[in-house]
Protein backbone atom coordinates (compact mmCIF):
# COMPACT_ATOMS: atom_id res chain seq x y z
CA UNK A 1 0.00 0.00 0.00
CA UNK A 2 1.33 3.45 -0.92
CA UNK A 3 2.34 5.31 2.23
CA UNK A 4 0.63 8.66 2.56
CA UNK A 5 3.64 10.18 4.29
CA UNK A 6 5.64 9.98 1.05
CA UNK A 7 3.80 12.90 -0.46
CA UNK A 8 6.59 15.46 -0.26
CA UNK A 9 7.36 16.15 -3.89
CA UNK A 10 11.15 15.98 -3.63
CA UNK A 11 11.07 12.58 -1.93
CA UNK A 12 8.45 11.32 -4.34
CA UNK A 13 10.30 12.55 -7.43
CA UNK A 14 13.62 11.13 -6.33
CA UNK A 15 11.97 7.83 -5.52
CA UNK A 16 10.20 7.70 -8.88
CA UNK A 17 13.31 8.79 -10.78
CA UNK A 18 15.42 6.13 -9.09
CA UNK A 19 12.78 3.44 -9.66
CA UNK A 20 12.41 4.28 -13.31
CA UNK A 21 16.17 4.08 -13.78
CA UNK A 22 16.21 0.66 -12.12
CA UNK A 23 13.39 -0.47 -14.40
CA UNK A 24 15.34 0.70 -17.41
CA UNK A 25 18.32 -1.39 -16.26
CA UNK A 26 15.99 -4.36 -15.91
CA UNK A 27 14.89 -3.81 -19.50
CA UNK A 28 18.47 -3.98 -20.80
CA UNK A 29 19.33 -7.15 -18.88
CA UNK A 30 16.12 -9.10 -19.29
CA UNK A 31 14.49 -7.76 -22.42
CA UNK A 32 15.05 -11.04 -24.23
CA UNK A 33 12.87 -12.89 -21.77
CA UNK A 34 9.14 -12.60 -22.42
CA UNK A 35 8.16 -12.94 -18.78
CA UNK A 36 10.63 -10.23 -17.84
CA UNK A 37 9.08 -7.90 -20.41
CA UNK A 38 5.66 -8.38 -18.87
CA UNK A 39 7.14 -7.76 -15.41
CA UNK A 40 8.90 -4.67 -16.68
CA UNK A 41 5.71 -3.29 -18.20
CA UNK A 42 3.81 -3.92 -14.95
CA UNK A 43 6.50 -2.16 -12.89
CA UNK A 44 6.58 0.84 -15.20
CA UNK A 45 2.81 1.23 -15.04
CA UNK A 46 2.85 0.85 -11.27
CA UNK A 47 5.61 3.41 -10.79
CA UNK A 48 3.93 5.85 -13.16
CA UNK A 49 0.72 5.52 -11.18
CA UNK A 50 2.56 6.25 -7.95
CA UNK A 51 4.31 9.27 -9.41
CA UNK A 52 1.16 10.73 -10.89
CA UNK A 53 -1.16 9.90 -7.98
CA UNK A 54 -1.18 13.48 -6.72
CA UNK A 55 -1.63 15.21 -10.07
CA UNK A 56 -4.50 17.71 -9.75
CA UNK A 57 -7.87 16.27 -10.77
CA UNK A 58 -9.75 17.82 -13.68
CA UNK A 59 -12.30 19.38 -11.32
CA UNK A 60 -11.83 20.15 -7.64
CA UNK A 61 -13.32 22.36 -4.94
CA UNK A 62 -10.45 24.51 -3.62
CA UNK A 63 -11.86 26.87 -1.04
CA UNK A 64 -10.53 29.34 1.47
CA UNK A 65 -12.28 31.18 4.28
CA UNK A 66 -11.95 34.96 4.63
CA UNK A 67 -12.84 35.64 8.28
CA UNK A 68 -13.93 39.16 9.21
CA UNK A 69 -14.78 38.53 12.89
CA UNK A 70 -12.12 40.16 15.08
CA UNK A 71 -10.51 41.29 11.79
CA UNK A 72 -8.81 37.89 11.51
CA UNK A 73 -8.27 38.07 7.73
CA UNK A 74 -9.87 41.28 6.51
CA UNK A 75 -9.97 44.21 7.00
CA UNK A 76 -6.74 44.45 9.01
CA UNK A 77 -8.42 46.81 11.49
CA UNK A 78 -11.83 48.46 11.99
CA UNK A 79 -12.41 51.94 10.65
CA UNK A 80 -9.77 52.04 7.92
CA UNK A 81 -10.35 54.34 4.93
CA UNK A 82 -12.46 52.67 2.25
CA UNK A 83 -9.65 52.79 -0.32
CA UNK A 84 -7.35 50.96 2.09
CA UNK A 85 -10.02 48.32 2.73
CA UNK A 86 -10.54 47.83 -1.00
CA UNK A 87 -6.82 47.54 -1.62
CA UNK A 88 -6.43 44.94 1.13
CA UNK A 89 -9.34 42.85 -0.14
CA UNK A 90 -8.16 43.05 -3.75
CA UNK A 91 -4.65 41.92 -2.76
CA UNK A 92 -6.04 39.05 -0.68
CA UNK A 93 -8.28 37.75 -3.48
CA UNK A 94 -5.47 38.11 -6.02
CA UNK A 95 -3.31 36.01 -3.73
CA UNK A 96 -6.05 33.38 -3.61
CA UNK A 97 -6.18 33.37 -7.40
CA UNK A 98 -2.39 33.05 -7.67
CA UNK A 99 -2.56 29.86 -5.62
CA UNK A 100 -5.10 28.42 -8.10
CA UNK A 101 -7.88 28.22 -5.53
CA UNK A 102 -11.39 28.64 -6.88
CA UNK A 103 -13.88 29.27 -4.04
CA UNK A 104 -13.89 32.20 -1.59
CA UNK A 105 -15.98 31.72 1.56
CA UNK A 106 -16.48 35.33 2.63
CA UNK A 107 -17.80 36.12 6.12
CA UNK A 108 -20.56 38.71 5.62
CA UNK A 109 -22.37 38.46 8.97
CA UNK A 110 -19.84 37.67 11.72
CA UNK A 111 -21.92 38.87 14.69
CA UNK A 112 -25.51 39.86 13.91
CA UNK A 113 -24.19 42.63 11.68
CA UNK A 114 -23.46 43.14 8.00
CA UNK A 115 -20.60 43.64 5.55
CA UNK A 116 -23.12 44.98 3.04
CA UNK A 117 -25.83 47.67 3.12
CA UNK A 118 -28.75 45.91 4.79
CA UNK A 119 -32.26 47.01 5.57
CA UNK A 120 -32.34 44.57 8.46
CA UNK A 121 -28.90 44.34 10.09
CA UNK A 122 -26.50 47.13 11.19
CA UNK A 123 -23.12 47.77 9.61
CA UNK A 124 -20.42 45.68 11.26
CA UNK A 125 -18.22 47.02 14.02
CA UNK A 126 -15.35 45.08 12.46
CA UNK A 127 -15.71 47.16 9.28
CA UNK A 128 -16.21 50.72 10.52
CA UNK A 129 -15.26 50.58 14.20
CA UNK A 130 -18.80 51.18 15.43
CA UNK A 131 -21.77 48.92 14.88
CA UNK A 132 -24.38 50.65 12.75
CA UNK A 133 -21.95 53.26 11.40
CA UNK A 134 -21.82 53.24 7.60
CA UNK A 135 -18.50 53.60 5.72
CA UNK A 136 -17.49 57.25 5.27
CA UNK A 137 -17.82 56.87 1.50
CA UNK A 138 -20.21 54.32 0.02
CA UNK A 139 -18.74 50.84 -0.02
CA UNK A 140 -20.44 47.47 -0.37
CA UNK A 141 -17.79 44.88 0.56
CA UNK A 142 -19.95 41.92 -0.45
CA UNK A 143 -20.67 43.33 -3.91
CA UNK A 144 -16.98 44.21 -4.34
CA UNK A 145 -15.88 40.71 -3.31
CA UNK A 146 -18.37 39.12 -5.70
CA UNK A 147 -17.10 41.29 -8.55
CA UNK A 148 -13.46 40.40 -7.81
CA UNK A 149 -14.15 36.68 -7.50
CA UNK A 150 -16.45 36.23 -10.46
CA UNK A 151 -14.14 38.22 -12.73
CA UNK A 152 -11.44 35.66 -11.93
CA UNK A 153 -13.67 32.61 -12.39
CA UNK A 154 -14.00 31.94 -8.66
CA UNK A 155 -17.17 31.20 -6.71
CA UNK A 156 -18.20 33.33 -3.74
CA UNK A 157 -20.01 31.70 -0.83
CA UNK A 158 -21.60 34.15 1.63
CA UNK A 159 -20.66 33.02 5.14
CA UNK A 160 -23.10 33.75 7.99
CA UNK A 161 -22.74 33.14 11.69
CA UNK A 162 -26.40 32.66 12.62
CA UNK A 163 -26.68 33.14 16.39
CA UNK A 164 -23.62 35.10 17.57
CA UNK A 165 -24.33 38.72 18.59
CA UNK A 166 -21.02 39.82 20.05
CA UNK A 167 -17.73 37.97 20.16
CA UNK A 168 -14.96 38.24 22.78
CA UNK A 169 -14.95 41.50 24.68
CA UNK A 170 -17.39 44.37 24.69
CA UNK A 171 -18.58 46.98 22.21
CA UNK A 172 -21.84 48.85 21.99
CA UNK A 173 -24.59 47.38 19.86
CA UNK A 174 -26.52 49.54 17.45
CA UNK A 175 -29.69 50.48 19.40
CA UNK A 176 -31.74 49.63 16.32
CA UNK A 177 -30.28 46.13 15.98
CA UNK A 178 -32.47 43.07 16.49
CA UNK A 179 -30.54 42.03 19.62
CA UNK A 180 -30.64 45.50 21.18
CA UNK A 181 -34.37 45.76 20.58
CA UNK A 182 -34.96 42.24 21.96
CA UNK A 183 -32.55 41.71 24.86
CA UNK A 184 -34.79 38.92 26.17
CA UNK A 185 -33.83 36.94 23.07
CA UNK A 186 -30.14 36.96 24.03
CA UNK A 187 -27.88 35.16 26.50
CA UNK A 188 -24.43 36.08 27.80
CA UNK A 189 -22.18 33.01 27.84
CA UNK A 190 -18.39 32.66 27.82
CA UNK A 191 -17.98 36.45 27.63
CA UNK A 192 -19.94 36.42 24.36
CA UNK A 193 -23.53 37.34 23.53
CA UNK A 194 -25.79 34.95 21.62
CA UNK A 195 -29.29 34.86 20.20
CA UNK A 196 -31.33 31.94 21.54
CA UNK A 197 -32.00 29.35 18.76
CA UNK A 198 -34.97 28.00 20.73
CA UNK A 199 -37.04 31.14 20.13
CA UNK A 200 -39.02 30.94 16.86
CA UNK A 201 -38.77 34.71 16.27
CA UNK A 202 -34.98 34.42 16.35
CA UNK A 203 -34.88 31.69 13.73
CA UNK A 204 -37.33 33.60 11.52
CA UNK A 205 -35.25 36.77 11.80
CA UNK A 206 -32.06 35.03 10.70
CA UNK A 207 -33.78 33.41 7.71
CA UNK A 208 -35.11 36.85 6.75
CA UNK A 209 -31.57 38.29 6.97
CA UNK A 210 -30.11 35.55 4.78
CA UNK A 211 -32.86 35.73 2.22
CA UNK A 212 -32.17 39.44 1.77
CA UNK A 213 -28.70 38.48 0.50
CA UNK A 214 -30.04 35.62 -1.62
CA UNK A 215 -32.43 38.05 -3.35
CA UNK A 216 -30.09 40.99 -3.78
CA UNK A 217 -26.69 39.43 -4.63
CA UNK A 218 -25.26 37.06 -7.24
CA UNK A 219 -23.79 34.67 -4.70
CA UNK A 220 -23.04 31.01 -5.35
CA UNK A 221 -23.90 29.67 -1.91
CA UNK A 222 -24.94 30.40 1.66
CA UNK A 223 -22.42 29.00 4.12
CA UNK A 224 -22.39 28.21 7.86
CA UNK A 225 -19.42 27.16 9.95
CA UNK A 226 -19.46 25.07 13.14
CA UNK A 227 -21.13 27.61 15.45
CA UNK A 228 -24.78 26.91 16.23
CA UNK A 229 -25.19 26.54 19.97
CA UNK A 230 -21.97 27.78 21.64
CA UNK A 231 -19.13 25.45 22.53
CA UNK A 232 -19.57 24.02 26.04
CA UNK A 233 -17.67 25.38 29.04
CA UNK A 234 -16.88 22.95 31.84
CA UNK A 235 -18.89 23.74 34.96
CA UNK A 236 -21.20 26.23 33.20
CA UNK A 237 -24.58 25.73 31.56
CA UNK A 238 -25.99 27.62 28.63
CA UNK A 239 -28.85 29.65 30.20
CA UNK A 240 -31.82 28.67 28.04
CA UNK A 241 -33.98 26.79 30.58
CA UNK A 242 -36.73 29.44 30.49
CA UNK A 243 -36.88 29.11 26.72
CA UNK A 244 -36.94 25.33 27.07
CA UNK A 245 -39.83 25.56 29.50
CA UNK A 246 -41.75 27.89 27.18
CA UNK A 247 -41.10 26.27 23.78
CA UNK A 248 -40.05 22.72 24.64
CA UNK A 249 -43.40 21.00 24.35
CA UNK A 250 -42.85 17.29 23.79
CA UNK A 251 -39.26 17.55 25.07
CA UNK A 252 -39.48 19.30 28.45
CA UNK A 253 -38.13 18.56 31.02
CA UNK A 254 -35.85 15.58 30.27
CA UNK A 255 -34.83 15.97 26.62
CA UNK A 256 -32.95 19.27 26.52
CA UNK A 257 -30.34 18.04 24.01
CA UNK A 258 -32.96 16.63 21.64
CA UNK A 259 -34.92 19.89 21.84
CA UNK A 260 -31.83 21.99 21.02
CA UNK A 261 -31.04 19.77 18.03
CA UNK A 262 -34.63 20.06 16.84
CA UNK A 263 -34.38 23.87 16.96
CA UNK A 264 -31.37 23.78 14.65
CA UNK A 265 -33.01 21.12 12.45
CA UNK A 266 -36.07 23.35 11.96
CA UNK A 267 -33.85 26.31 11.15
CA UNK A 268 -31.79 24.44 8.54
CA UNK A 269 -34.84 22.85 6.89
CA UNK A 270 -36.77 26.13 6.73
CA UNK A 271 -33.78 28.02 5.32
CA UNK A 272 -33.16 25.33 2.70
CA UNK A 273 -36.79 25.47 1.58
CA UNK A 274 -36.71 29.29 1.43
CA UNK A 275 -33.56 29.38 -0.70
CA UNK A 276 -34.74 26.70 -3.12
CA UNK A 277 -38.16 28.29 -3.57
CA UNK A 278 -36.63 31.62 -4.58
CA UNK A 279 -33.30 30.83 -6.25
CA UNK A 280 -32.63 27.07 -6.63
CA UNK A 281 -29.15 27.67 -8.06
CA UNK A 282 -27.88 28.99 -4.71
CA UNK A 283 -26.37 26.19 -2.63
CA UNK A 284 -26.61 25.80 1.14
CA UNK A 285 -23.39 24.47 2.65
CA UNK A 286 -22.18 23.77 6.17
CA UNK A 287 -18.71 23.35 7.64
CA UNK A 288 -19.34 21.51 10.91
CA UNK A 289 -16.96 20.48 13.66
CA UNK A 290 -15.00 17.52 12.27
CA UNK A 291 -16.46 14.83 14.55
CA UNK A 292 -20.20 14.19 14.18
CA UNK A 293 -20.41 11.67 17.05
CA UNK A 294 -18.01 9.37 18.85
CA UNK A 295 -18.28 5.67 18.08
CA UNK A 296 -18.46 5.01 21.83
CA UNK A 297 -21.81 6.89 21.87
CA UNK A 298 -23.23 5.83 18.50
CA UNK A 299 -22.42 2.83 16.26
CA UNK A 300 -22.50 5.20 13.28
CA UNK A 301 -19.93 7.52 14.89
CA UNK A 302 -16.24 7.80 14.10
CA UNK A 303 -13.40 6.07 16.01
CA UNK A 304 -10.97 7.97 18.20
CA UNK A 305 -10.68 9.21 21.76
CA UNK A 306 -13.98 10.60 23.03
CA UNK A 307 -14.10 14.40 22.87
CA UNK A 308 -16.26 17.27 21.59
CA UNK A 309 -18.78 16.45 18.86
CA UNK A 310 -21.05 18.40 16.59
CA UNK A 311 -24.12 16.37 17.59
CA UNK A 312 -23.73 16.23 21.37
CA UNK A 313 -22.10 19.58 22.12
CA UNK A 314 -23.09 22.03 19.36
CA UNK A 315 -26.46 20.36 18.70
CA UNK A 316 -25.82 20.28 14.96
CA UNK A 317 -27.00 16.95 13.49
CA UNK A 318 -25.22 17.24 10.15
CA UNK A 319 -25.75 13.51 9.57
CA UNK A 320 -29.52 14.11 9.53
CA UNK A 321 -29.23 17.19 7.33
CA UNK A 322 -27.32 15.21 4.70
CA UNK A 323 -29.70 12.24 4.89
CA UNK A 324 -32.76 14.52 4.53
CA UNK A 325 -31.32 16.53 1.62
CA UNK A 326 -31.44 19.80 3.58
CA UNK A 327 -27.91 20.93 2.64
CA UNK A 328 -26.10 20.89 -0.70
CA UNK A 329 -22.53 20.29 0.46
CA UNK A 330 -20.53 19.68 3.62
CA UNK A 331 -16.98 20.71 4.63
CA UNK A 332 -16.19 19.03 7.95
CA UNK A 333 -13.39 20.84 9.77
CA UNK A 334 -10.66 18.22 10.04
CA UNK A 335 -8.26 20.50 11.85
CA UNK A 336 -6.03 17.75 13.22
CA UNK A 337 -2.87 16.14 11.90
CA UNK A 338 -2.35 12.53 10.89
CA UNK A 339 -2.16 10.31 13.95
CA UNK A 340 -3.89 12.71 16.36
CA UNK A 341 -5.63 10.61 19.01
CA UNK A 342 -8.69 12.87 19.14
CA UNK A 343 -9.11 13.33 15.42
CA UNK A 344 -6.77 11.50 13.08
CA UNK A 345 -7.09 13.24 9.71
CA UNK A 346 -6.99 10.05 7.66
CA UNK A 347 -9.43 8.18 9.89
CA UNK A 348 -11.95 11.03 9.84
CA UNK A 349 -11.54 11.57 6.09
CA UNK A 350 -12.42 7.90 5.61
CA UNK A 351 -15.44 8.20 7.92
CA UNK A 352 -16.86 11.23 6.11
CA UNK A 353 -16.17 9.59 2.74
CA UNK A 354 -18.49 6.78 3.85
CA UNK A 355 -21.18 9.01 5.42
CA UNK A 356 -21.82 11.90 3.03
CA UNK A 357 -25.06 10.43 1.61
CA UNK A 358 -24.01 11.23 -1.95
CA UNK A 359 -23.71 14.96 -1.24
CA UNK A 360 -20.63 16.91 -2.37
CA UNK A 361 -17.99 16.45 0.33
CA UNK A 362 -14.93 18.63 0.82
CA UNK A 363 -12.54 18.63 3.78
CA UNK A 364 -11.60 21.66 5.87
CA UNK A 365 -7.88 21.97 6.62
CA UNK A 366 -6.15 23.94 9.40
CA UNK A 367 -3.75 26.01 7.32
CA UNK A 368 -3.26 28.24 10.38
CA UNK A 369 -1.62 25.29 12.17
CA UNK A 370 0.88 24.83 9.37
CA UNK A 371 1.93 28.38 8.52
CA UNK A 372 3.34 31.47 10.15
CA UNK A 373 3.55 32.13 13.86
CA UNK A 374 0.53 29.96 14.76
CA UNK A 375 2.19 26.87 13.33
CA UNK A 376 1.77 23.80 15.56
CA UNK A 377 2.00 20.93 13.07
CA UNK A 378 5.48 19.45 13.44
CA UNK A 379 5.45 17.95 9.94
CA UNK A 380 6.24 20.82 7.54
CA UNK A 381 4.32 19.12 4.72
CA UNK A 382 1.27 18.08 6.75
CA UNK A 383 -1.17 20.12 4.64
CA UNK A 384 0.32 18.86 1.37
CA UNK A 385 0.12 15.27 2.58
CA UNK A 386 -3.49 15.79 3.64
CA UNK A 387 -4.36 16.95 0.12
CA UNK A 388 -2.74 13.79 -1.25
CA UNK A 389 -4.74 11.71 1.21
CA UNK A 390 -8.15 13.27 0.53
CA UNK A 391 -7.69 12.89 -3.23
CA UNK A 392 -7.57 9.14 -2.76
CA UNK A 393 -11.14 9.00 -1.41
CA UNK A 394 -13.83 8.53 -4.03
CA UNK A 395 -16.44 10.82 -2.48
CA UNK A 396 -14.12 13.69 -1.46
CA UNK A 397 -14.22 16.39 -4.11
CA UNK A 398 -11.83 18.96 -2.69
CA UNK A 399 -10.80 20.98 0.34
CA UNK A 400 -10.93 24.40 2.02
CA UNK A 401 -8.18 26.24 3.93
CA UNK A 402 -8.68 28.14 7.16
CA UNK A 403 -7.86 30.89 6.66
CA UNK A 404 -6.94 33.39 3.94
CA UNK A 405 -4.37 35.49 5.81
CA UNK A 406 -2.23 32.36 6.28
CA UNK A 407 -1.71 32.18 2.51
CA UNK A 408 0.90 34.95 2.85
CA UNK A 409 2.89 32.94 5.39
CA UNK A 410 3.39 29.62 3.58
CA UNK A 411 6.90 28.21 3.71
CA UNK A 412 8.96 27.86 0.56
CA UNK A 413 8.66 24.07 0.79
CA UNK A 414 4.86 24.17 0.83
CA UNK A 415 4.71 26.77 -1.95
CA UNK A 416 7.00 24.68 -4.12
CA UNK A 417 4.81 21.63 -3.49
CA UNK A 418 1.68 23.56 -4.42
CA UNK A 419 3.19 25.15 -7.51
CA UNK A 420 4.97 22.08 -8.86
CA UNK A 421 2.44 19.42 -8.06
CA UNK A 422 -0.67 19.74 -5.92
CA UNK A 423 -2.06 23.04 -7.23
CA UNK A 424 -0.03 23.44 -10.38
CA UNK A 425 -2.99 24.31 -12.59
CA UNK A 426 -6.25 26.17 -12.24
CA UNK A 427 -9.30 23.88 -12.35
CA UNK A 428 -13.08 24.20 -12.29
CA UNK A 429 -15.13 23.46 -9.20
CA UNK A 430 -17.00 20.12 -9.46
CA UNK A 431 -20.26 21.89 -10.31
CA UNK A 432 -18.55 24.30 -12.71
CA UNK A 433 -20.54 27.28 -11.45
CA UNK A 434 -17.95 29.79 -12.62
CA UNK A 435 -15.79 29.09 -15.69
CA UNK A 436 -12.01 29.15 -15.38
CA UNK A 437 -10.44 32.33 -16.74
CA UNK A 438 -6.65 31.98 -16.73
CA UNK A 439 -3.84 29.96 -15.18
CA UNK A 440 -1.26 31.66 -12.98
CA UNK A 441 1.83 30.40 -11.21
CA UNK A 442 2.39 30.97 -7.50
CA UNK A 443 4.56 33.90 -6.46
CA UNK A 444 6.91 33.94 -3.44
CA UNK A 445 5.41 34.45 0.01
CA UNK A 446 4.25 37.92 0.95
CA UNK A 447 6.03 39.12 4.12
CA UNK A 448 3.82 39.66 7.18
CA UNK A 449 2.46 43.12 7.84
CA UNK A 450 4.10 45.12 10.65
CA UNK A 451 2.19 45.68 13.87
CA UNK A 452 -0.55 48.19 13.12
CA UNK A 453 -2.40 50.71 15.24
CA UNK A 454 -5.76 49.26 16.20
CA UNK A 455 -8.72 50.07 18.38
CA UNK A 456 -9.51 47.09 20.61
CA UNK A 457 -12.87 46.94 22.30
CA UNK A 458 -12.75 44.99 25.54
CA UNK A 459 -13.09 45.59 29.23
CA UNK A 460 -9.94 45.74 31.37
CA UNK A 461 -10.31 42.13 32.50
CA UNK A 462 -10.21 40.76 28.96
CA UNK A 463 -7.95 43.23 27.14
CA UNK A 464 -4.86 40.97 27.36
CA UNK A 465 -6.80 38.05 25.83
CA UNK A 466 -8.17 40.36 23.13
CA UNK A 467 -4.69 41.66 22.29
CA UNK A 468 -3.26 38.18 21.77
CA UNK A 469 -6.34 37.18 19.74
CA UNK A 470 -6.08 40.29 17.55
CA UNK A 471 -2.39 39.86 16.81
CA UNK A 472 -2.64 36.07 16.62
CA UNK A 473 -1.39 35.89 13.02
CA UNK A 474 1.85 37.72 13.95
CA UNK A 475 2.69 35.82 17.13
CA UNK A 476 5.62 33.40 17.26
CA UNK A 477 5.63 31.52 20.54
CA UNK A 478 9.30 30.59 20.07
CA UNK A 479 10.40 34.21 20.53
CA UNK A 480 11.45 35.12 24.11
CA UNK A 481 8.80 36.93 26.14
CA UNK A 482 9.81 40.03 28.16
CA UNK A 483 9.25 39.60 31.90
CA UNK A 484 10.30 40.88 35.36
CA UNK A 485 9.41 44.48 34.56
CA UNK A 486 10.68 47.28 36.79
CA UNK A 487 10.48 51.08 36.76
CA UNK A 488 12.63 53.85 38.20
CA UNK A 489 12.21 57.63 38.18
CA UNK A 490 15.02 59.69 36.67
CA UNK A 491 15.46 63.35 35.87
CA UNK A 492 14.44 62.64 32.31
CA UNK A 493 11.33 60.62 33.12
CA UNK A 494 10.34 57.01 33.85
CA UNK A 495 12.70 54.25 32.82
CA UNK A 496 11.13 50.80 32.30
CA UNK A 497 13.39 47.77 32.09
CA UNK A 498 12.84 44.03 31.66
CA UNK A 499 14.59 40.74 31.11
CA UNK A 500 14.00 37.83 28.75
CA UNK A 501 14.80 34.16 28.97
CA UNK A 502 17.72 33.03 26.82
CA UNK A 503 16.55 31.77 23.44
CA UNK A 504 18.05 30.44 20.23
CA UNK A 505 16.06 33.20 18.54
CA UNK A 506 17.81 36.09 20.36
CA UNK A 507 19.83 37.22 17.34
CA UNK A 508 18.46 40.34 15.68
CA UNK A 509 15.74 40.84 18.28
CA UNK A 510 14.14 44.18 18.95
CA UNK A 511 11.54 45.14 21.51
CA UNK A 512 8.29 46.88 20.74
CA UNK A 513 6.80 48.94 23.57
CA UNK A 514 3.05 49.38 23.07
CA UNK A 515 0.61 51.56 24.92
CA UNK A 516 -3.14 51.04 25.18
CA UNK A 517 -5.03 54.29 25.74
CA UNK A 518 -8.66 54.15 26.94
CA UNK A 519 -11.19 55.47 24.41
CA UNK A 520 -14.94 55.99 24.48
CA UNK A 521 -17.18 52.94 24.46
CA UNK A 522 -14.97 50.84 26.72
CA UNK A 523 -12.15 50.31 24.24
CA UNK A 524 -8.39 50.86 24.02
CA UNK A 525 -6.40 52.48 21.22
CA UNK A 526 -3.23 50.48 20.67
CA UNK A 527 -0.12 52.39 19.53
CA UNK A 528 3.54 51.49 19.21
CA UNK A 529 5.33 53.90 21.57
CA UNK A 530 8.90 52.82 20.86
CA UNK A 531 11.02 50.14 19.22
CA UNK A 532 14.42 49.48 20.73
CA UNK A 533 17.31 47.01 20.62
CA UNK A 534 17.81 47.36 24.37
CA UNK A 535 15.85 45.97 27.30
CA UNK A 536 14.98 49.39 28.58
CA UNK A 537 12.90 52.35 27.43
CA UNK A 538 12.54 55.92 28.65
CA UNK A 539 9.16 57.61 28.94
CA UNK A 540 9.94 61.35 28.93
CA UNK A 541 8.47 63.61 31.58
CA UNK A 542 6.61 65.50 28.87
CA UNK A 543 4.69 62.79 27.00
CA UNK A 544 1.40 63.04 25.11
CA UNK A 545 -0.14 60.51 27.49
CA UNK A 546 -0.33 59.92 31.23
CA UNK A 547 1.69 56.77 32.14
CA UNK A 548 -0.68 56.06 35.03
CA UNK A 549 -3.73 56.07 32.74
CA UNK A 550 -2.56 53.75 29.97
CA UNK A 551 -1.69 50.07 29.80
CA UNK A 552 1.75 48.96 28.65
CA UNK A 553 2.63 45.81 26.73
CA UNK A 554 6.15 44.87 25.64
CA UNK A 555 6.95 42.16 23.09
CA UNK A 556 10.07 40.98 21.32
CA UNK A 557 10.08 41.17 17.52
CA UNK A 558 12.28 39.66 14.83
CA UNK A 559 13.38 40.83 11.40
CA UNK A 560 10.55 38.90 9.73
CA UNK A 561 7.89 40.97 11.47
CA UNK A 562 6.77 38.35 14.00
CA UNK A 563 6.43 39.03 17.71
CA UNK A 564 6.30 37.17 20.99
CA UNK A 565 2.95 36.71 22.77
CA UNK A 566 1.87 39.63 24.93
CA UNK A 567 2.65 39.05 28.61
CA UNK A 568 0.38 40.58 31.21
CA UNK A 569 -0.33 44.22 30.48
CA UNK A 570 0.59 46.67 33.23
CA UNK A 571 0.17 50.22 34.50
CA UNK A 572 2.68 52.46 36.24
CA UNK A 573 1.56 53.95 39.55
CA UNK A 574 4.30 56.03 41.14
CA UNK A 575 7.33 53.74 41.20
CA UNK A 576 5.32 50.54 41.02
CA UNK A 577 4.39 48.19 38.20
CA UNK A 578 0.74 47.19 38.61
CA UNK A 579 -0.38 44.31 36.39
CA UNK A 580 -3.82 44.50 34.86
Amino acid sequence: MIKFARSHFEKRWRSCEFSLKINCIFSVVYIKKGSAFILLLFLLILKAAICLADNPPAKEFRGVWIATVNNIDWPSAPGLPVEVQKHELKELIERIEQLNLNVVIFQVRPASDAFYPSKIEPWSHFLTGKQGLAPATFFDPLAYAIELCHSKGMELHAWFNPFRVRNNGYYELDPNSFAARNPNYTHLFDNKLFLDPGIPQVRNHIIKVIMEVVREYDIDAIHFDDYFYPYPIRGRKYPDLETFNKYGKGFYPNKLGDWRRENINRFIEALHDSIKSFKPSVKLGVSPFGVWRNKSDDPNGSPGMKATTSYDDLYADVYKWLANDWIDYVIPQLYWEQGNQFGDFTVLAKWWNEHSFGKPLYLGQALYKSAGATKVFTNPTEISEQISILRKFKNVGGFAFYSASQLTKLSGVVLAEFNSNLLSTKVDTPNNTRPVIIVKKITPPIPPMPVAEKTLLADKTTIAEMVNTTYNSLINTELPTPEQFSVIKTRKGLEISWVTTTSVNDNGLKYSVMIFEPVGGGGYLNKVFSTTEYKTVLIPRKSDFNPSKVLFGIVSTNENGYQSPFPKLFRIKGKKIVFN
